[in-house]
């Protein structure tokens, strides 16, 4: 019997026999080749020696397993320099030696490794009749070749996280046809230009405004232009944006669910701004104290509320804060600072870990009062605090089955709870950003009060309104305009964003006036993060790599 058609074979091989039972299929396969050719020389034989049988998995067929039982013959080599005397006849059409998968088979595995995870198709597998080991199949990955070299002319660079906050990569993306070209184990120049020296024939390098990329094309191509991403330049500015808008936090608008009826004897809570000179400090310094400026604020209107005669409880549904954080507040002698870091503690873990098994004992012996919980480890020596040991308990509470609460139900509440808060710095950062005919009825009031709150608010609305007109509508010609008027602000945080600008000045003129966009990078990255989460975050460089560039 020759190969059917759902059981093609290479040509010279012949199905001897079929057996089946309820799991599988076992077909014999029988060679008639006259000769064969030896693997050390590459003479031909015709001389057997003797046979054996190889037994090779292949396709399912009907959804059962398929096994193939090869008769393979071995030759005398006759050629006087070989180092081989006796050698098994090969079929590559079918098999690689010594595999025990066909090559059809190894092709399917491979595209459901890389369509899912290796854990995931381990599982899946066996309903598809061709069960298989989650390490095998990652060796199977692993030996996926790289797609062949191709010239770039456009080049999208961005990075990626391979460790959130720790350790980050680079994805290169060829910008004409949106394919993945490599996947690159840092984000430094050091990293990045080795790659971009092998690719002299780049003309266009669309990337974000990190410096690594930016020198590394400046060192290694010279004559490629380079184009920021518009997305990015955006971005920068709503970031900037919100740091000037924490400043100014004071001028914020209030956003009322429900109108408060503010008591006529009632000062305004006091407000406090950021009198620091900013600019003379780095990044994390300006973080810092505008951070503590904030907590600061806070501060200040729960002592307001308390010294009123208003109740813990009121302050907190009032201002909308934790309990707890207005009884720290109220029962601190002064303003609460924050504790510098230590960095003793190792990355990972908690003060509560030492403590699971004792408490996980108690808990399954029925002691669930988290109150009394907490007294028994702080006695065994437990630092931390108890919100802490709450959180943990929670997630063991769930596991529990519901039980109906004692007592009589609570009553329902006769009016919905009044609630006020000033408008966020980071809420307020996309109404200035945002074209106003994208806004809503009421995000156009708060803008209103925003505009009307301060003359510095009113000039930083209008730069970015028109910056961001400028960049959708391509006029490159009138950024510099633009800057000198950034700068004449005298708006700490918008004069760094243009003088940011000016240093990348080539960059940023190239995303004004050509089409060129990182979008289809983002696009690859954000496809990347599934790939991480799909794999559990457990996947190493190598590996990613292959999914990335072979993708299904």
């Amino acid at each position: 019997m020759e190969g059917s058609p759902f059981l093609p074979l290479p040509e010279g091989l012949l199905i001897a026999s079929v057996e089946q039972t309820d799991p599988r299929l076992t077909v014999t396969v029988i060679s008639l080749r006259p000769e064969a050719i030896c693997p050390g020389c590459g003479y031909p034989s015709e001389h057997i020696h003797s046979q054996y049988r190889r037994i090779v998995h292949d396709v399912p067929s009907g959804g059962r397993q398929v096994v193939l039982c090869l008769h393979v013959r071995k030759f005398f080599c006759l050629h006087l320099c070989c180092s081989r005397k006796v050698f098994a006849e090969r079929f590559p059409d079918l098999v690689q030696p010594w595999g025990r998968s066909s090559n059809r088979l190894l092709e399917v595995l491979k595209a459901i490794g890389l369509a899912a995870s290796a854990e995931v198709s381990e599982r899946l597998t066996p309903q598809l009749a061709m069960p298989v080991k989650s390490s095998t199949l990652l060796r199977y990955l692993r030996t996926i070749p790289d797609p062949p070299r191709t010239n770039v002319s456009s080049l999208g660079i961005d990075d990626f996280a391979l460790k959130r906050g720790d350790k980050y990569g680079t994805i290169l993306i060829n910008a004409l046809t949106g394919k993945p070209l490599d996947l690159l184990v840092d984000r430094t120049t050091e990293a990045v230009s080795p790659w971009l020296a092998s690719h002299p024939e780049i003309q266009v390098v669309s990337r974000d405004r990190a410096n690594g990329f930016a020198e590394a094309v400046s060192q290694v191509l010279p004559h490629a232009l380079q184009v920021a991403d518009r997305y990015h330049l955006v971005q920068n500015l709503r970031d900037h944006l919100q740091q000037f808008l924490d400043r100014k936090r004071t001028c914020l608008p209030f956003v009322e669910d429900t109108p408060v009826v503010q008591k006529e004897s009632s000062p305004s809570p006091p407000q406090t701004e950021v009198s620091t000179d900013l600019s003379n400090l780095i990044a994390p310094e300006r973080l810092k104290v505008i951070r503590r400026s904030k907590r600061l604020a806070w501060y200040e209107q729960v002592m307001a509320l308390h010294q009123e005669g208003m109740s813990q409880r009121e302050i907190a549904r009032h201002l909308q804060m934790s309990r707890n954080t207005v009884q720290h507040y109220v029962s601190s002698p002064g303003f609460p600072e924050r504790a510098e870091g230590t960095g003793q503690r190792p990355p990972g873990t908690s003060k509560l870990d030492p403590f699971l098994p004792y408490l996980r004992d108690l808990w399954d012996a029925g002691n669930h009062n988290s109150a009394h919980l907490f007294r028994l480890i702080k006695a065994r020596g437990y630092t931390g605090c108890e919100s802490m040991l709450r959180e943990r308990l929670s997630e063991w509470r769930a596991e529990l089955p519901q039980q109906r609460r004692p007592g009589n139900p609570r009553k329902p509440r006769l009016f919905k709870q009044k609630k006020q808060r000033r408008l966020s710095s980071r809420a307020a950062s996309f109404l200035m950003i945002l074209p106003p005919e994208k806004l809503t009825i009421k995000q156009k009031h708060q803008l209103e009060q925003l505009s009307q709150a301060s003359s510095d608010l009113f000039m930083a609305y209008h730069l970015t309104q028109d910056f961001v007109n400028l960049l959708k509508e391509r006029q490159a010609q009138a950024l510099d305009h633009w800057l000198k008027c950034a700068k004449a602000s005298r708006l700490t945080e918008l004069v760094r964003f243009a003088n940011g600008i000016s240093r990348d000045y080539a960059a940023v003129y190239a995303a004004f006036s050509r089409p060129e966009s990182n979008g289809i990078t983002e696009g690859h990255v954000n496809r990347l993060k599934f790939l991480k989460r799909q794999m559990f975050g457990r996947a190493n460089l190598d590996l990613l790599r292959i999914k990335v560039l072979h993708a299904v």
